[in-house]
């Protein structure tokens, strides 16, 4: 294997572990389409110069051929008054159909060259067409995945975990609220009244109840 082959296979190898590990593929597939869809721009933009030279063959073929028909007319017109002159207008003449006959392969070849280059243009479109809906539906499928396994790990969660991590989130909120003086304050009048009022409710309470024992016939 010669020396620029093994540099090549090692320079291949080492791509391809490289990219075999890269988690973005979204990111690779994407500047894949990029170049794809710059080379396929390049390939339109060399096709309408291919067919720019086409129709200058065509241009040129239909002059010829309107020479050939002059030249052949100026020899009618003069051939019995200036023989010199109508031979000359017959090598002129000749001269236009060799050029036609030389042309015509260059347009034939021109035309399949171009016929071939259409081709390949369309595939490439083709291809990034395809690469682009396939692109759409691996990003669907991993959105759908990432779903499913954001949910399997919300259900790993044991409801005890849960309930911690809401207890650790009051408690941290709790904390935040007292530096920032978002707490509540104790109101020691307040809290005094509160405890007087229930007390009486309990007496009245207690009241009524030795009330209803005294009614009761023994």
């Amino acid at each position: 294997m010669s020396l620029i082959r093994r540099i090549s296979t090692s320079i291949t190898s080492t791509v391809d572990r490289a990219v075999s590990k890269v988690e973005n593929h979204d990111a690779i597939i994407n500047a894949a389409l990029r170049d794809t869809q710059q080379a396929a721009a390049r390939s339109r933009v060399r096709l309408e110069r291919v067919r720019k030279d086409g129709h200058g063959l065509r241009t040129r073929r239909s002059n010829l051929e309107l020479a050939v028909t002059r030249w052949t007319e100026r020899a009618k017109s003069i051939g019995a008054s200036d023989e010199a002159k109508a031979l000359e207008c017959l090598r002129r003449r000749k001269e236009c159909e060799a050029q036609l006959r030389n042309l015509a392969l260059s347009i034939d070849k021109h035309d399949e060259l171009e016929a071939r280059i259409v081709d390949q243009v369309k595939k490439i479109e083709a291809r990034i067409g395809e690469v682009s809906q396939q692109r759409n539906m691996m990003r669907s499928r991993q959105s759908v995945a990432e779903a499913l396994r954001t949910i399997n790990d919300i259900e790993g969660v044991s409801y005890g975990e849960i309930e911690d991590t809401f207890d650790r989130w009051e408690i941290n909120l709790g904390e935040a609220e007292i530096q920032m003086g978002i707490g509540s304050s104790i109101d020691s009048l307040d809290t005094e009244f509160i405890a007087e009022e229930e007390r009486v409710e309990l007496k009245a309470e207690l009241a009524e109840l030795l009330q209803t024992d005294e009614e009761r016939p023994s």
